[in-house]
């Protein structure tokens, strides 16, 4: 028995379709969260409620990958150009994929590079792979993967990356950088809720205030004075926003 509620995105679903549906969703880095329904003793379903897994190694892996991914295609298109360079991308891929998977990253960097680096022969990837196995190796830092992909601040806030860190910039100052610019977008962010409310911004408040129109000097007389007199305006004159 199937009922289905989709503004409210969960539905029921029996118990064998409940196993199914968890095992894919967990091959696609996704949770359910499973909840038996019941009237009385009659077991009606299951309430499933799809959710992203959160905290996981593999989501972790596979965001630097996509970053990793980008980076190219910003740089160099769609595949990436035979040099004598090329093979750093695949000894990144291949550091992370060693870290991750263990003895299981072999497949993963061969279909990897037979995606971006079609034209590298397999003898040569399996080379890199070769030397990831010879090393004890350590999870990457995010500024060790910089200065190896050789990513600078600039290129990396243009690809709004943001799990590697940028060969040029250190990450005390980068974290500086950061809170800056969070500073300025809470500072625009409440400058436009003032100018929603109608409050008058800074410039036109000085702009108009008596101390920078000096009426009173048009009728040759001291500020005390003419405020003394009522304030009075020379004829064509703005009426002011301040005193």
């Amino acid at each position: 028995m199937r009922q289905i509620a989709k503004e409210k995105r969960w539905r029921l679903v029996g118990a064998d379709e409940q196993c199914r549906s968890a095992g894919r969703a967990e091959e696609a880095g996704l949770a359910r969260d499973i909840t038996a329904i019941k009237i009385g003793d009659c077991l009606l379903g299951y309430k499933s409620v799809q959710r992203r897994m959160r905290g996981g190694r593999w989501d972790h892996f596979r965001g630097r990958m996509r970053e990793i991914e980008k980076l190219i295609r910003h740089r160099h298109g769609e595949i990436v150009p035979e040099a004598d360079d090329a093979l750093i991308y695949v000894e990144v891929i291949a550091s992370l994929a060693f870290v991750e998977f263990g003895e299981g990253f072999v497949e993963v960097v061969l279909g990897w590079a037979a995606r971006w680096l079609p034209w590298a022969g397999k003898a040569a990837i399996e080379e890199v792979i070769y030397e990831r196995t010879k090393l004890r190796f350590s999870p990457l830092s995010a500024d060790a993967l910089a200065h190896a992909l050789h990513l600078s601040y600039a290129e990396r806030s243009t690809l709004d990356i943001r799990t590697i860190g940028a060969f040029d910039v250190p990450k005390a100052k980068r974290e500086k950088l950061q809170k800056a610019k969070r500073r300025q977008r809470d500072r625009c962010r409440k400058e436009e809720q003032r100018r929603g409310a109608g409050a008058i911004s800074r410039a036109d408040y000085l702009a108009n205030a008596f101390s920078q129109t000096r009426p009173w000097e048009a009728f040759g007389i001291s500020r005390r004075t003419w405020e003394r007199r009522g304030k009075p305006m020379p004829d064509g004159a703005p009426i002011s926003l301040a005193a």
